[in-house]
């Protein structure tokens, strides 16, 4: 969505945090598989042995990067969603079925995160295979990102519905457009 002032809002600020977190997370990501492969097959022969670990923990810098990243494509609306039939449909019909998608999200969110949640309680004794046994490295530290993005997602959804309701021409503009930003 398209913003009228010229000083950044609160939500432009939270938008950039996430995705910093999630551009951060990539690159944590990047780093670590390329550590792996430099011990594995370049420094092998030389140590003796690889570093068992950033298996483990790229697999699970692969989850966090994941639900961080599907919370940055809905905070830029970019959800899987038909766009074909827009063009065809009255202004009206619009709103009604982006405020109907925009429920389902935060809908699938909710629960989502609530699933979430006893799992990450149920599982914070279990390790990682080669991590180190406690907090951040534990089996219940797979399911924070969940829950992390969930939450953010549900934000977005609250955004969107909100902007739904209150500026429905701005929301039309910006699907008529294909919800680009200049974010």
């Amino acid at each position: 969505m398209v913003e009228n002032s010229d000083t950044p809002s609160v939500t432009h600020y939270f938008d950039q945090a996430v995705k910093a977190l999630a551009l951060c997370l990539y690159v944590l990501m990047i780093l670590v598989v390329g550590l792996q492969i430099l011990t594995r097959w370049v420094l092998g022969s030389v140590i003796g042995s690889n570093l068992p670990w950033t298996v483990n923990f790229s697999q699970m810098l692969l989850v966090y990067v994941t639900f961080i990243g599907a919370a940055v494509a809905s905070g830029k609306r970019e959800h899987v969603s038909l766009d074909l039939l827009v063009s065809r449909l009255s202004d009206s019909t619009i709103r009604v079925l982006i405020g109907f998608r925009t429920v389902l999200v935060f809908v699938f969110v909710v629960v989502l995160t609530a699933g979430a949640y006893p799992l990450y309680q149920q599982n914070r004794g279990s390790v990682i295979g080669a991590l180190p046994t406690h907090p951040p490295f534990t089996q219940a530290w797979l399911y924070v990102p969940v829950i992390v993005g969930g939450v953010i997602i549900a934000v977005y959804s609250v955004r969107d519905l909100w902007a739904v309701v209150m500026s429905p021409e701005t929301v039309l503009t910006d699907i008529k457009r294909g919800g680009d930003d200049e974010n």
